[in-house]
């Protein structure tokens, strides 16, 4: 369930000026709210306004062809023991740690630090067309490519449909 709440307009708002703001925000919810249901691969509520985890957040690719959906996620700086990739209730989460290089020099000091180190999650709603059982994972150069194969009822769910004249 969505901690987000839609505000629900109870009696028609007049349009008043030249920007009715408020009908605007609410068409716009709507909208939204309709969208995200239908949208495969989304953020999982729970991700959707956290902005403290988008600056660890992998940066992700996803691509579509007939027989697979294919999510590329860039985890510079990991280790495959560093990442976890799980699967629960139709949710794709791939999660980690980015560590620190560990130093026993306690006489130094940083002048710029860049670099951002911490945990990390990344979650992705699955479309039905996955077929959860048979997704593979692959980790090299600081990518890891993660395969979802398509079910065969889907992949032949596409068809033309001819047009009379």
């Amino acid at each position: 369930m969505s901690n987000i709440q839609s505000r629900e307009q109870t009696s028609p708002t007049k349009q008043t000026g030249l920007f009715p703001i408020d009908m605007s925000w609410d068409h716009m919810d709507r909208i939204f709210n309709n969208m995200k249901s239908h949208w495969p691969f989304r953020m999982t509520d729970e991700n959707l306004f956290k902005t403290s985890d988008l600056n660890l957040s992998p940066s992700v690719d996803i691509k579509e062809d007939k027989k697979s959906y294919e999510i590329s996620a860039e985890l510079p700086g990991l280790e495959v023991g560093d990442i976890s990739l799980d699967i629960s209730d139709d949710i794709l989460t791939v999660s980690g740690e980015k560590k620190t290089e560990k130093k026993e020099d306690i006489d130094e000091s940083y002048h710029v630090m860049e670099r951002r180190y911490g945990y990390f999650k990344r979650s992705f709603n699955l479309p039905n067309s996955v077929e959860q059982d048979k997704i593979k994972a692959e980790f090299k150069k600081g990518i890891l490519h993660i395969t979802l194969p398509k079910s065969n009822h889907a992949q032949e769910a596409q068809r033309k449909i001819k047009i009379n004249d």
